[in-house]
């Protein structure tokens, strides 16, 4: 893949007690740090241009990105948005201040001229709800309907499905450490969508929670999903 490649991390860590938390503080999301860590080194390595935003509150969010979706990007072959934050349902992801929609952020990606034909990735670290997956020391992602846009060469990688937590431990995320692994592994010769499909079977079939001490989340599982209209392949 040739041309100038960007990778945006909005990495959300600590948060705000505000009115639209209902006065109460998230959770501090320790690991996070790790994916950051993971994420620049390898994509770095595949020579990509990588800003990281850490702890934002929305109207940052919505500046910084749009800053960047506005550039003239003729020569830019693919952009990739990572979203390392708290979530819930129906597309929900958390700023430092506020919830936000997944949507808002897509929104600006998608009026773009010099964007248009070109690879739009999406990789979001966040629960969709609150349900846990019993399938056949772990933090969530989660204090309490993902959409695609009509247009083409868009790709939005989840770290759970709809309506369920996602997990990660002081090393990291189970979806981003997974991800990173196999696009270090597999790059040379697998497209990115054979390398999603990797990532699903490490995070499905390696990673199992433990937690002892609070059974309702001892021995649970996690599957990424994943939705795109990519218009070919797109290898790195």
């Amino acid at each position: 893949m040739t041309g100038d490649k960007y990778l945006i991390i909005l990495n959300q860590k600590t948060f705000k007690k505000t009115i639209y938390f209902r006065n109460k503080q998230p959770s501090t999301r320790n690991g996070t740090d790790n994916d950051v860590k993971s994420l620049k080194a390898i994509f770095g390595d595949l020579g990509f241009q990588v800003i990281v935003h850490k702890d934002l509150e929305y109207s940052d969010i919505i500046k910084n990105l749009t800053a960047i979706a506005t550039k003239d990007h003729s020569k830019t072959s693919c952009i990739c948005i990572t979203i390392l934050t708290h979530g819930d349902k129906g597309g929900e992801v958390h700023a430092a201040d506020r919830p936000y929609l997944l949507s808002d952020i897509m929104a600006i990606f998608e009026k773009q001229l010099t964007l248009v034909n070109k690879p739009k990735l999406f990789f979001v670290q966040a629960c969709r709800g609150a349900n846990t997956d019993a399938g056949n020391t772990v933090a969530l992602d989660s204090e309490s309907v993902m959409t695609i846009p009509t247009h083409a060469d868009f790709l939005v990688l989840c770290s759970t499905v709809e309506d369920h937590l996602s997990y990660r431990d002081m090393y990291g995320s189970w979806m981003i450490q997974a991800l990173c692994h196999v696009i270090k592994e597999h790059h040379e010769e697998l497209d990115l969508l054979h390398m999603i499909t990797l990532t699903n079977r490490k995070v499905a079939y390696e990673r199992t929670t433990y937690t002892p001490s609070n059974m309702a989340l001892n021995n649970k599982k996690q599957m990424p999903e994943t939705r795109f209209t990519l218009t070919k392949l797109l290898k790195f």
